[in-house]
This record gives C-alpha cells, sequence and structure tokens, in this order.
C-alpha cells in the first residue's frame, strides 16, 4: 500500500495486512524501518518494524490510505 517515503522516515514498507480497532477504526497494518541504509538483500531484511495506523474511505468505496505516518507515530 505504501512506497518508501523519506520525508516521513519510513523505508522499505510492505507485507500489509487489515483489522479492526475496538472501537471500529480500520487499521492498516505492515512492515517498514526508520533507515534508509542497509547491508545485504533490502527483500530479506529483519530490521523492519510492525507499524499500524488508521486509515478511511473515500466517497466512492475505495479505501484512502493517505500516507505513512511519520516513523516516530506508526
Amino acid at each position: 500500500m505504501f512506497r518508501t517515503d523519506e520525508e516521513a522516515g519510513v523505508y522499505g514498507p510492505g507485507h500489509n495486512s487489515f483489522t479492526t480497532a475496538p472501537d471500529g477504526t480500520d487499521l492498516l497494518v505492515y512492515h517498514a524501518r526508520g533507515f534508509k541504509e542497509i547491508e545485504g538483500d533490502p527483500l530479506d531484511d529483519s530490521n523492519r518494524h510492525t507499524c499500524v495506523q488508521p486509515f478511511g474511505w473515500k466517497a466512492d468505496g475505495t479505501p484512502d490510505f493517505g500516507r505513512p505516518l511519520r516513523w516516530t507515530q506508526a
């Protein structure tokens, strides 16, 4: 759902899934890392961490994921 967003400090996002919070808020769950430079294969990177953030819905019924939250917020 996301690509690297240097402004937000989010690098290598991937493997998303969805869930709902107890209050009914729709949540996007994915993994990413908070730094750009890595050694080795970026697709085999064990330094990514779980991120969770809410998302909304557009008037046409499609999801609106927006942008990834800043690394310190997600």
